[in-house]
């Protein structure tokens, strides 16, 4: 009978741990949580884990925990939703600026349970903002040189930064009053970025241009429009996503 209880309780054991796999700890005790929200929009600081050294021996999600840990400043990670299939990529998530919904962006995991039932549109944590301005202020000088050389037709970013880098520039120059030139062409069509900022949009085709309306493949503006909107509609979009409704740290 002692045998057959103890076959009962392990038995127990893996079902609650295989129900609980978004709740669970890396072999080295690394707690982790599914969070309730994403890190979609805003600003963030990520590692590519897919870079780091002994990442080939990483598998599932518990080697996930436990080899993001160890990135200095860590407070969790995120991967594709199809890692432990074999997608294998994955970056150590430092901090992030928007708590998005859950489902625009791969499932992220963090440390620290508290935070991990954050809601979408709730504050984000105050070292994460700090840490986004001085991002930001640290690149007033290129935006200002950027803004000099662009002249009347305004900066225009190299595709040269990532997305991200983009992102900071865009916001610095911004701040200094300077504006953008378009990256794109003008015409009638299935857009690129555009449609990622003008209503009706997404998923997969431009708002404007399956209306048959002249306007820039980059932000949507018309045709009398000099300079290009799309970092001012994400900025949009992000300060939108900022409600007021948040409750105090």
């Amino acid at each position: 009978m002692d045998r057959l209880r103890l076959i009962s309780l392990v038995a127990c054991v893996l079902i609650v741990a295989t129900a609980n796999g978004d709740e669970s700890k890396g072999d080295n005790g690394q707690e982790y949580y599914l969070a309730d929200h994403g890190c979609d929009g805003g600003l963030t600081e990520m590692t590519d884990l897919t870079k780091v050294e002994g990442f080939d021996k990483v598998q599932t999600k518990n080697d996930l925990a436990k080899f993001a840990s160890k990135v200095p400043g860590a407070v969790g990670f995120t991967a594709h939703p199809q890692f432990e299939s074999g997608t294998r990529y994955a970056s150590a998530v430092l901090w992030y600026t928007s708590l998005s919904p859950s489902g625009s962006s791969w499932p992220l995991y963090l440390f620290d349970e508290a935070k991990a039932k954050k809601k979408p549109g709730e504050r984000p944590e105050a070292l994460a903002v700090a840490a986004a301005e001085a991002k930001v202020t640290a690149k007033s000088k290129i935006a200002q040189e950027l803004i000099d050389a662009g002249g009347p037709n305004g900066v225009k970013l190299s595709g040269s930064y990532s997305y991200q880098e983009r992102k900071v520039l865009a916001l610095a120059v911004m701040r200094l009053e300077g504006a953008f030139a378009h990256p794109g062409e003008f015409g009638v069509g299935h857009c690129g970025a555009c449609r990622s900022v003008v209503a009706g949009g997404n998923p997969r085709r431009c708002g404007l241009g399956v209306r048959n309306l002249n306007h820039w493949n980059c932000c949507g503006a018309s045709e009398d429009a000099r300079h290009c909107r799309y970092w001012a509609l994400i900025k949009a979009q992000d300060d939108a996503e900022q409600t007021d409704e948040r409750e105090p740290e």
